[in-house]
């Protein structure tokens, strides 16, 4: 019904089940893994070796495919157990699904444009994208467009954190990742945040940004009144998704590329001297039909300025318009991972479980 499976490893989490002894973090927790994940990620072994137990594989687009707000098993697209006529957003399609449906806890994925937050706010999960670095890479390091982070979605904003700091810091395969990330102590502070409904002239539907002003109203958060000036990055991210992908490249587009990044992280930096943290919808709509990609592929236009940038960003879901799930999402300062996920914490808004939503 829900096809958030690709590959089923049953009998394999069983055996591992039978031996595995209770003295890691994750001991015995059933873990998704993105599908067509490498099979020396660091971040797999990482949360294996603290006692999580691999139980499939999750859906994600098809290859090649130029929108990746949908998931495809072989043979059906995944649905969103919010209303099964809608997309799971993606990417990292599957690995929400499964979260949201109750089949695991955890599930691993990453984020090239918004392919962690997407789905995970289409879908009244988690999703949080660590400062570009914050795990380490399983293709010996940084790449030359440093756009895709691995991530972690989940059910409970902590199950996030701590899963994200187990995966964290520097391994063989890339030892230019960041120094290990220890779970952030909780700060009782009053935190400064900046809403914006759009961002370089892209804007979130009317009763989305209606919902977030409400919330943010009612949250404990200040909301001050600040601008930022960030340019479009759609052509940015294009030529630096080529330089990832091993595709040429003309000097013209490298450079334009560096100017929009550049001007976006001053942007970001002069703002952050000002704010603890932005605010944003994570997505401009609410699910779309999973069948309608194509036609939506601004779903995640508010997304991937972040992934050109490499500021961490958390998606919390907040409530419901007509029906289905909208996240907020939350972007710190580079390294401030902490603040994004404490400031996510004061937003997020839990729904009760069942509420329109097809648990497993």
């Amino acid at each position: 019904m829900l096809h958030f499976i690709e590959d089923l490893e049953d009998e394999a989490a069983r055996e591992t089940a039978r031996r595995l002894v209770p003295t890691g973090p994750l001991a015995g927790v059933p873990l998704l893994v993105q599908a067509r994940t490498p099979a020396n990620a660091p971040m797999i072994s990482q949360l294996l070796d603290a006692g999580a137990i691999r139980i499939g594989t999750s859906t994600r687009p098809r290859i090649g495919a130029v929108a990746q707000s949908y998931g495809w098993n072989g043979s059906d697209y995944t649905r969103n157990p919010w209303d099964l006529s809608r997309s799971s957003g993606g990417s990292s399609a599957g690995s929400a699904v499964a979260v949201a449906a109750g089949v695991v806890p955890l599930a691993t994925g990453g984020d090239t444009g918004g392919s962690l937050r997407i789905p995970a706010a289409f879908c009244e999960v988690i999703g949080f994208k660590g400062t570009y670095g914050r795990i380490p890479h399983p293709r010996t390091g940084r790449s030359l467009g440093s756009l895709t982070t691995a991530g972690v979605i989940g059910f409970d904003l902590d199950d996030v954190v701590m899963a994200t700091s187990i995966a964290s810091g520097p391994h063989l395969l890339d030892p230019s990742a960041l120094p290990d990330w220890p779970v952030p102590e909780g700060r009782d502070r009053q935190w400064r945040i900046n809403y914006q409904p759009g961002l370089a002239g892209r804007f979130a539907e009317p009763g989305i940004d209606r919902l977030l002003r409400e919330e943010l109203a009612a949250s404990p958060l200040t909301v001050a009144t600040a601008a930022v000036d960030l340019q479009p990055v759609h052509r940015a991210w294009e030529t630096l998704r080529a330089l990832d992908s091993g595709r040429g490249v003309d000097a013209v587009a490298i450079a334009h590329a560096v100017e929009m990044r550049n001007h976006n992280n001053t942007a970001l930096a002069d703002l952050f001297d000002q704010v603890d943290a932005l605010v944003t919808p994570t997505t401009l709509i609410v699910a779309h039909a999973y069948d309608q990609y194509e036609e939506t592929r601004v779903v995640g236009d508010l997304c991937w300025a972040f992934n050109v940038t490499g500021h961490p960003a958390v998606t919390v879901p907040v409530g419901l318009v007509d029906g289905l799930p909208v996240g907020a999402q939350v972007v710190a300062a580079h390294g401030c991972d902490d603040i994004a996920v404490t400031v996510a914490s004061q937003l997020r808004t839990a729904l009760p479980p069942g509420t329109g939503c097809t648990r497993a």
